[in-house]
């Protein structure tokens, strides 16, 4: 998905011949008539197009891609009047993943991002440099010392008062 997202028209073609048999049967399973359930599957591989540049690998292409057919799913049950607008089929364990992409997880999500840019916001400058780089990268605490020019001791107590404060600050013991 990642090669078809950056321009590769092939890597759709080789998603497509991969996923279309399970697909297709998962909503000829659920639908139960043919021509119906290839309405739908179209509709999938439409959105799937339409979304590609939104597309983030936070879980397997399955996972994303069945949430698309789940989703896709629901809507066509809705049309039929075989549920309302706030109902949901039974919670199925391949669609775990499908609550990421559902609007109350996203906003939640955006939620704790937020707060979590606050909080290190509050983090004095020396605690939130020593932070940010031991979680962005990959350097050990010893390398981010000797980077930053300062005794390990120091620099270790500095990660460890950083650590405390941005935990009481989201909430969590300390």
């Amino acid at each position: 998905m990642l090669a078809y997202q950056s321009g590769q028209e092939r890597a759709f073609a080789v998603l497509y011949q991969r996923y279309r048999q399970p697909i297709f049967s998962y909503l000829l399973r659920n639908i139960g008539q043919k021509a119906q359930a290839e309405e739908v599957y179209q509709d999938i591989w439409l959105s799937l197009i339409k979304q590609r540049t939104r597309y983030t690998a936070t879980a397997s292409f399955r996972s994303y891609l069945f949430c698309i057919a789940h989703s896709r799913l629901l809507d066509f049950y809705r049309q039929q009047g075989k549920l309302s607008a706030n109902d949901t089929l039974e919670d199925d364990d391949e669609f775990v993943a499908c609550s990421s992409h559902e609007p109350h997880a996203q906003l939640e999500q955006t939620r704790l991002v937020e707060r979590l840019q606050w909080c290190l916001t509050q983090l004095p400058e020396e605690q939130r440099a020593v932070l940010v780089l031991k979680l962005e990268s990959e350097l050990t605490l010893a390398d981010i010392a000797q980077q930053l020019n300062v005794a390990f001791e120091a620099l270790k107590s500095r990660f460890r008062y950083a650590q405390a404060k941005l935990q009481r600050c989201l909430g969590g013991e300390s």
